[in-house]
């Protein structure tokens, strides 16, 4: 059993040499001080009581182990003949040691004054060659020395899942996913699709993983030994905080002077909480003020409160596959080292040949030298850095000196070479990059692109970390067809008062477009009520200085064909009868065509609201009856300067009231519901003036009541419909019929003015609605009924396997409201023929299909689109869209075939393409394809794209080409790529998060 004084050497030895722990010695350890004051000699001979040892209210078991007392000089004596069998004569030996402690302690003091941090850039040349030789003997041995911990993966196929979301069991899935062919000519119902002859392995691509080392067994047993024999219940390890964890120890010998000196030697384990180190000897001087560990070091700090090893194996099993983002989240360090030495009077300590891994980051590197002057910063000379597996580094930077600081969580590089395949690619005279998971400022990788309009684009983003709750990256953007351009983002998050982000950018004297400036500016704000629950609100601003630059430029995200960029502020509030929206919201329209090819004008603009407040609501008190209503009421203002019509611009307000009394039942329901709508509109004084109107004259009141029927039936059906191909399914089969009738009559409403309504789009759904108008300016004069029907199948896993419907609304009387006084829209005998369906039929295969016939059964609209998803990382998309022009809704024709693929070759490599196709005008609308490549430390991309603009189709289309380089743990994983391609690839997030992980 080792003495207590010496446990708090050992504490100021290690975790102070480390910083792993606070120097503080529990009052625990005191009481054991005054109760031993004996000095006490142990061996490896003894049982294995004697080989442990615990502080921090423990003591009492020293009471109980059967220990002899030796005299000073006959402990000496003793202790030199232990030593002979294994070392030199304890006296030359702890001389010399002394020495070269001292020795040590003094070169690190003077190397820390003579350390220059800036550097030179003249010397660039010579520096950039700088090189570390991992093949180095010593290097080599450290470096092998760290690799024990770094925990091969199993070289196994691990199927890949269907991802159909659905409640199949792990061994259906792993059924459905064999890759054993099927023996049927046509796969069954339920099963899933193989057309591909090979699936790609989505096993881990990382080699193995870097791991902390398994938890010292004895340390739980001595602090239950402990606790028995005192008295106490153990306390639980996990999650304990160290510098409030027992501290043990066990080595092959233990000496202690009682007043001084303090050696272990042999085996040497000290573990705290999760801090454990080992070492062949450990020595503590403090005559000298010195400290040191010595003989093959390893030291480790698991971060306490994260996800345990155990954990991620538990989660391992039941995946069946290695889950990277599991262990990686511990956070924590692993090193080795030759030697470690502590200044016990300034904290000051040096290691030598140091090599050093993450857990957090899963990276590793080298150091010829380490120094940590205080508590929170280490200096680092003649260093190797790299996220690639020590297996296979096929990365790494290389710096004469790195300064790391624990405190912010950024590490400082001088002199860097960065190499690959051990061929040096650039330089950096200094670099700033993360040591964990925060946040910091620095470089953020560059990107590069070619196009045809801004030739080769080079982006330097530079991240500023300016307090925890709000920050700004500046990015440059240099093109060799324009002159540079700064963009910058600035976010920030507050307690009360919600969260923002600005961006904005500007680029002067632009020589692609005539020499004018170039200029944007966007702001988000989201703020959530912390004293009213339910109430939130919204900002938003845009702005860009002309209508092309949205199409010249990367904007976050914005669809180049935004004609109305939103200015708006915004609350909401809703509880359990009341949804509320008060706004105030305008717009910048950007010069563009409109669909008869003309320039747009000011009568085509939208209106602003000044401010708009919206209802709905319904009242608690009526027990049988549904009653309902709706208040909208909002001041429009569009100013016409072009001349293009009369200025009508003024107040409107709406409202409906309903009641219904619904009758609900397992095999159907009726709905039958009465309402009261009541518009009421009054112009401004400028469109009074701009139409001659007088006060009266330009108000206008309109109220119209409606009443509705709602009927519909289930049937139900237990089994399959496809039993002839699976009988195995079960589920149940449901056909709905339904059929709503409406009745609203006609009011004149030619006076008044149209703000924002428009027609809607036909679709099923739409069918059934009280109005096909999309706004409140005009009140329906509908006396129609709507049949439709309504067939899905679940199967027994609770997938829906099919969904279908269909129907049409047929109109008894003719509709004489119109939008604008023109001609009536709804004048046919029926809306034609409308359908619905959605199927999947395969667990990894989705087909949907809606479209719309007119009243004379012409194709009004056509829409196809055909999913296959083979695995979790790999996607197919097939549509068909064919429209014919509705003056009514503002339908464009298109006729065009779409296309996508997210295709992986193999585990690294894969293909994205994606198109729309105009076989009408026999043009590529929108392409793109590229490569991808996915390695466990690094990535990039190389794509290449031709797009129309969509505000003028009839402009030359752009064409780029672009690269993208990612190194893991030294930059986010958005890309300009990724980017677009979720915006136009369906299933795209989910394929993406899969291959990236």
């Amino acid at each position: 059993m080792l003495y207590s004084p010496l446990y708090q050497s050992i504490r100021l030895i290690l975790f102070g040499a480390l910083g792993l722990s606070s120097l503080t010695v529990s009052a625990a350890i005191n009481q054991t001080d005054s109760m031993m004051p004996e000095p006490l000699v142990t061996d490896s001979s003894n049982q294995y009581a004697d080989d442990v040892a615990t502080d921090a209210g423990f003591n009492n078991e020293i009471n109980n182990q059967d220990i002899s007392y030796q005299s000073d000089s006959q402990q000496s004596a003793a202790y030199k003949k232990a030593s002979l069998s294994s070392d030199a004569t304890l006296s030359n030996d702890a001389a010399v040691n002394n020495n070269n402690i001292t020795a040590i302690n003094d070169r690190t003091k003077t190397s820390q004054d003579s350390r220059v941090a800036p550097v030179n850039t003249s010397n660039a040349a010579k520096a950039g060659n700088r090189r570390i030789d991992t093949n180095d003997e010593s290097i080599q041995e450290s470096l092998k020395r760290l690799a024990e911990f770094y925990e091969l993966t199993p070289d196994t196929n691990v199927a890949t899942s269907n991802n159909t979301g659905t409640s199949v069991n792990d061994e259906q899935n792993n059924i459905q996913n064999s890759l054993t062919p099927v023996t049927t000519n046509i796969p069954t119902v339920g099963s899933n699709l193989r057309l591909l002859p090979h699936t790609v392995d989505s096993a881990a691509r990382c080699e193995g993983q870097w791991v902390y080392p398994k938890k010292n067994p004895n340390y739980q047993r001595a602090v239950n030994e402990a606790s028995a024999s005192s008295g106490q219940p153990a306390p639980n390890l996990n999650g304990l905080p160290n510098n409030q964890a027992p501290l043990f120890a066990e080595s092959d010998y233990g000496y202690y002077d009682n007043v001084d000196y303090a050696e272990l030697s042999g085996n040497v384990i000290i573990d705290q909480g999760t801090q454990h180190i080992e070492a062949e000897k450990i020595v503590l001087d403090l005559s000298n003020g010195v400290a040191a560990a010595q003989g093959k070091v390893m030291f480790t700090d698991q971060a306490t409160g994260n996800v345990s090893v155990n954990g991620a194996q538990d989660r391992t099993q039941q995946n069946g596959k290695t889950s990277l983002t599991d262990k990686a989240t511990q956070g924590g360090l692993i090193g080795v080292a030759d030697n470690l030495n502590y200044n016990t009077e300034t904290g000051q300590s040096t290691a030598t040949n140091v090599a050093f891994a993450s857990v957090e980051l899963q990276a590793h590197g080298y150091a010829k030298r380490l120094n940590r002057p205080n508590e929170s910063q280490y200096e680092l000379d003649e260093v190797m850095y790299s996220t690639c597996p020590p297996t296979n580094r096929k990365w790494q930077f290389d710096a004469k000196s790195i300064d790391l600081d624990t405190e912010t969580g950024r590490g400082e590089a001088y002199n860097t070479t960065f190499r690959i395949a051990d061929v040096p690619v650039f330089y950096l005279p200094y670099f700033n990059f993360p040591i964990d998971s925060r946040r910091g400022s620095g470089f953020l990788l560059p990107n590069a692109s070619i196009s045809s309009e801004n030739g080769l684009e080079i982006d330097v983003p530079y991240y500023f970390n300016l307090a925890p709750n709000y920050d700004a990256t500046l990015s440059t953007h240099i093109y060799t067809t324009r002159n540079p351009m700064l963009s910058g983002e600035f976010r920030y998050l507050t307690e009360n008062y919600g969260e923002g982000i600005f961006n904005g950018s500007y680029l002067p004297n632009d020589k692609e477009y005539d020499g004018e400036d170039r200029r944007s500016l966007f702001y988000d704000h989201y703020w959530s009520s912390t004293s009213i629950p339910r109430l939130s609100g919204e900002a938003k601003y845009s702005y860009v200085s002309d209508a092309d630059y949205l199409n010249d430029f990367d904007t976050l995200g914005l669809s180049d064909n935004t004609l109305n960029l939103p200015r708006r502020a915004q609350l909401n509030y809703y509880n359990d009868y009341v949804d509320g929206e008060l706004k105030v919201e305008t717009f910048q329209t950007l010069d563009a065509l409109n669909n008869n090819g003309q320039m747009l004008q000011d009568k085509d603009k939208p209106y602003s609201r000044l401010p708009q407040l919206k209802l709905d609501y319904r009242l608690p008190w009526a027990k049988h009856f549904d009653i309902t209503g709706v208040s909208d009421s909002a001041y429009f203002k569009k100013s016409i300067d072009d001349g293009s019509e009369n200025e009508k611009s003024g107040t409107r307000f709406y409202n409906k009231l309903s009641a219904s009394y619904p009758m609900e039942n397992s095999w159907g329901y009726i709905k039958p519901k009465l309402s009261l709508q009541h518009l009421f509109t009054t112009y401004d004084e400028d469109s009074l003036v701009d139409n001659s109107l007088d006060k009266d004259d330009g108000s206008q009141s309109v109220f119209v009541p409606q009443a509705s029927i709602d009927a519909g039936l289930h049937f139900y059906q237990a089994g399959s419909p496809f039993g002839a191909f699976d009988d195995t399914l079960g589920g149940y089969r449901l056909l709905s019929p339904r059929l709503k009738y409406t009745y609203s009559p006609y009011r004149d409403q030619n006076d008044i003015p149209n703000f924002n309504t428009r027609i809607a789009s036909i679709n099923y759904e739409q069918l059934f609605s009280d109005s096909w108008f999309l706004g409140h300016d005009r009140l329906q004069d509908l006396h129609a009924f709507t049949p439709g029907i309504n067939y899905r199948y679940i199967d027994a896993t609770g997938v829906t396997r099919f969904d279908g419907s269909i129907g049409e609304q047929f109109y008894l009387d003719d509709g004489r409201v119109t939008l604008d006084n023109t001609k009536p829209v709804f004048t046919s005998s029926s809306s034609g023929l409308v359908w619905d369906t959605s199927t999947q039929p395969y667990n990894n295969v989705w087909v949907d299909v809606s479209g719309a016939l007119t009243n004379s059964y012409d194709l009004n609209y056509i829409t196809t689109e055909l999913r296959y998803q083979p695995s979790d990382r790999s996607l197919f998309n097939v549509g068909f869209i064919k429209r014919q022009r509705d003056e009514n809704t503002n339908q464009l024709p298109l006729s065009a075939l779409t296309a996508s693929a997210v295709f992986p070759i193999n585990n690294n490599w894969r293909v994205l393409a994606q198109g729309q196709y105009d076989y009408n005008r026999n043009q590529m609308l929108d392409s793109l394809i590229g490569i991808d490549y996915e390695d466990c430390c690094f990535g990039f991309a190389v794509y290449g794209r031709r797009y129309y603009n969509d505000l003028n189709i009839a402009e030359k289309p752009t064409q780029a080409i672009m690269a993208e380089v990612r190194l893991s743990g030294l930059g986010s994983g958005s890309s300009r790529l990724t980017r677009l391609l979720a915006d136009k690839v369906l299933g795209f997030e989910p394929v993406q998060n899969a291959w990236k992980d």
